[in-house]
């Protein structure tokens, strides 16, 4: 099988064979670990491989699932941008793998933690390699119902539960949001395959679909917003924000380091698929204005949220839900970003976004060691903790040092492109952006100084979990590392990704060429 089409397809077998596997090793803790850990490995090799082809390559790499072509059948498409994006959830869920077996030492269900874990992976990489909007529907329905199962993973106890059937709720309502838009942009263009949807929207023609039925503009407009509603769930932007800062703390921290650090990439991932691959470029008057308007709107939601959760950020008694809200944060400047349809501030948009998430697993589970040695996620009640653990108080001052923005870390220099990118557009954007981060600084130095400085209301005896700790430790060299390079990592990954996903040409023709060489 090629390998566009393997790399989603290794962790959904890994993860229907585990629950099987399991009874036939007796559910030997051990052994299931090694398992995750080759289920996981071996995605990142192959994610790794498909980031070689796309950045060697100067058009997208097409798949076709049964030689069922376009738009008839589904096709994956891999561009430099969601190659890029595939590789960093890959690297994470096998760190956060390794991290998990220590931090779930003492819970029972780790078969099935893994089974859900992988099939979070298989989903996730599902949305970002489809060329289909469709299959993208199917694929964040995976992703969901596997992020709603782990959320409510602790079933005894309470919070965990009315947190995880919130998400659940909220979720299914983006969802279906999203399945109307679908039918709107079928019912009108006659296909949901974002090469054939977008040559449509350009005026270009695209075998076998036939011509639009309909007024598009109307159309666009309306599936437009029903689908960016739904994005604005996953992404979880204000007004849209109220079940992360539940459901996040509930999980285990493993977990809400890969909901924080990745699940809410999708939202953000597939409006930047809409907006560039599908809308963008030089359209008719009237649908540029249509698509003008969904982008000021973005802009308004994204940097209400910056504002909002970075003052919510210092209300907070439970660390997990500050760190939740701190998402939230950096969610808006990322939909600010894409908003501004530049090629700028998609750059910026896509360099915060691999910055964030490794930055924001890596505050989580920092906090997660933290959490585990005390067993409370009171920020009070981990005064002192870090004095007995070095490596994880390091860890978490690395992170929130590099959320922040201090150079020379890593999400300094995204920050610092995302100003460049919002006072082309607006100088208020640029202040937004800064106010929220001294806002948000406060709060950060609030967990750091009371962990660290902190007296310990009882006598703390535990030792640092290695294992844990050095995933950190990894974690906070990488984001130290990719400071140190950021002008060639943006000059090398970022710029010729967001070049790319710009020229919607490229996509289109990718497809189209495919197609040809099939048909003769």
């Amino acid at each position: 099988m090629n390998i566009v089409g393997l790399t989603p397809i290794i962790p959904i077998v890994f993860a229907f064979a585990l629950p099987l596997f399991s009874i036939l090793i007796k559910g030997n803790r051990k052994i299931i670990q090694l398992y995750a850990l080759i289920g996981t490995g071996l995605t990142l090799i192959s994610s790794y491989r498909l980031f070689q082809l796309a950045y060697s390559s100067n058009i997208p790499l097409v798949y076709t699932f049964g030689k069922w072509i376009a738009p008839i059948g589904i096709v994956y498409e891999v561009d430099k941008l969601n190659a890029l994006i595939a590789l960093l959830t890959a690297g994470l869920m096998f760190l956060i793998a390794i991290y998990s077996y220590r931090y779930l030492e003492h819970d029972e269900g780790l078969e099935w933690y893994y089974t859900l874990y992988l099939g979070l992976e298989a989903g996730l990489l599902g949305v970002l390699l489809t060329g289909d909007a469709f299959n993208l529907f199917v694929m964040i329905e995976v992703t969901s119902i596997a992020a709603y199962a782990l959320v409510m993973f602790y079933r005894d106890r309470g919070d965990s539960v009315f947190s995880g059937l919130k998400y659940a709720l909220i979720g299914a309502t983006g969802t279906t949001m999203y399945f109307l838009a679908l039918g709107m942009f079928y019912g009108t263009f006659g296909t949901v395959n974002f090469a054939d949807l977008s040559a449509k929207v350009h005026g270009l023609s695209f075998p076998v679909s036939g011509m639009p039925a309909g007024n598009i503009v109307i159309t666009s407009g309306i599936a437009l917003a029903l689908a960016t509603w739904a994005f604005l769930i996953k992404a979880a932007i204000v007004p849209n924000h109220f079940w992360l800062p539940e459901a996040h703390p509930a999980a285990p921290s493993p977990i809400s380091a890969i909901l924080s650090g990745l699940v809410v990439n999708v939202g953000v991932y597939a409006l930047i698929r809409f907006l560039y691959t599908v809308y963008g470029g030089s359209l008719a008057p009237e649908l540029a204005h249509v698509v003008s308007l969904l982008s000021v709107i973005a802009i308004a939601l994204g940097a209400v949220s910056a504002l909002f959760s970075a003052l919510m950020m210092n209300v907070q008694k439970d660390v997990k839900r500050l760190i939740a809200y701190s998402t939230i944060m950096h969610m808006g400047y990322l939909f600010m970003a894409v908003g501004l349809g530049t090629e700028l501030g998609l750059q910026a948009a896509l360099f915060h976004l691999v910055n964030h998430s490794i930055a924001k697993a890596l505050l989580f589970l920092a906090a997660g060691i933290f959490i585990h040695a005390i067993g409370s996620r009171n920020i009070e009640d981990l005064s002192g903790v870090g004095r007995r653990m070095p490596i994880a108080t390091f860890s978490l001052a690395i992170a929130t040092l590099s959320l922040v923005g201090i150079p020379p870390l890593n999400v300094f220099f995204s920050k610092l492109l995302l100003f460049n990118a919002f006072i082309d557009k607006n100088l208020i954007l640029a202040w937004i952006l800064v106010i929220s981060s001294v806002i948000a600084l406060i709060a950060y130095m609030r967990i750091f100084y009371v962990i660290w400085f902190g007296k310990p209301k009882e006598d703390i005896k535990t030792k640092e979990p290695l294992s844990m700790s050095l995933t950190c430790l990894l974690l906070a060299l990488t984001c130290l590392a990719i400071g140190l390079m950021a002008p060639t990592i943006v000059d090398n990954f970022i710029a010729p990704a967001a070049a790319q996903t710009l020229d919607y040409n490229s996509y289109i023709n990718a497809v189209l060429n495919l197609l040809s060489k099939l048909l003769h």
